[in-house]
């Protein structure tokens, strides 16, 4: 059985990770919400319409850790890949600039910006971990995004 609780922790703690990365390039106005542990599905549901993982002002960025070894968006190891769920991003009450894409194993980082959310497409597949079907956007690897350059944009807007 999937535990919530493990994942929302270990999320959280991948996105304090981000967090601190953009505070070490000189980027303010950073927080990260404190971590809520929900159990009932009602309570899972609100906080997928309104968690944040990573705030920049008032953007919002997406952290999604990867159990997968990769460097860099060149060696991650699939082409398209997943952004979220349909249904999670879909219920997002304020939807994110950017989705990180972080490795557990290396902690290379990549972006995915939501403004390339025109070219997503959507596939169903079995979610091994949650053990179900569910559908999901996917994105080409032509659209993602160094993490460096996530960082010059924000800098970019903060010194305006």
């Amino acid at each position: 059985m999937f535990d919530y609780h493990a994942a929302m922790t270990a999320g959280h703690g991948f996105n304090e990770y981000v967090a601190d990365v953009l505070r070490s390039f000189g980027i303010s106005q950073v927080a990260v919400p404190e971590l809520e542990l929900v159990t009932d599905a009602a309570a899972i549901k609100e906080k997928t319409k309104n968690e944040k993982d990573v705030l920049v002002g008032d953007l919002v960025l997406e952290v999604k850790s990867s159990s997968r070894s990769f460097t860099s968006i060149e060696d991650f190891p699939h082409n398209p890949l997943i952004v979220d769920t349909v249904y999670g991003y879909e219920q997002k009450t304020v939807k994110p600039f950017a989705y990180i894409i972080i490795s557990q194993v290396t902690k290379a980082m990549f972006v995915i910006p939501c403004g390339t959310q025109s070219h997503w497409e959507r596939h169903e597949y079995w979610d091994k971990i949650r053990q179900l079907v569910d559908d999901f956007y996917m994105v080409k690897k032509s659209d993602c995004r160094l993490f460096i350059d996530l960082v010059d944009e924000l800098l970019s807007r903060q010194n305006g």
